[in-house]
C-alpha cells in the first residue's frame, strides 16, 4: 500500500513538467505548421489582394461611403448584445448587490 502511496506522490511531482512539455511540443507543432503552410497562406494573401483591387476599381462609381454599411449592418446585433449585457447586469446586481466584478456576485453569499 505504502508503494501505491509513493507512485502517487511521484506522479503529482511530474504533473507540472510533464504539462510544460506538452505545451512546448504543441506550441512547437503549430510553429512548424505555420511555416509549413506560409507559402500557401502568402499566395492566397496576394491573390486576394489583387481581386479587391480589381473590384475595388470595377466598383468606384458606388459612392456610398463603407462606413454606412458597416453600422446598418451591425446595428441590430450591437443592440441586442448590449440590451443582453444590460440585462445580465441588472440581474446580478439584484443577485449581488454590493458586487463590484463578475467573481464576486459568481461568489456572493446572502447573509
Amino acid at each position: 500500500m505504502a508503494e501505491v502511496s509513493g507512485a502517487a506522490v511521484e506522479a503529482d511531482e511530474f504533473a507540472v513538467p510533464l504539462l510544460a512539455l506538452i505545451l512546448t511540443a504543441g506550441l512547437a507543432l503549430a510553429s512548424m505548421y505555420v511555416i509549413y503552410v506560409a507559402p500557401v497562406l502568402l499566395a492566397e494573401l496576394l491573390l486576394d489582394g489583387a481581386l479587391s483591387f480589381a473590384l475595388y476599381r470595377h466598383l468606384r462609381g458606388n459612392r456610398q461611403h463603407w462606413l454606412e454599411t458597416a453600422i446598418r449592418r451591425t446595428a441590430i446585433p450591437f443592440l441586442l448584445t448590449a440590451l443582453l449585457l444590460f440585462s445580465v447586469g441588472l440581474g446580478l446586481s439584484a443577485y449581488a448587490p454590493g458586487a463590484q466584478t463578475l467573481g464576486e456576485a459568481i461568489h456572493f453569499k446572502s447573509t
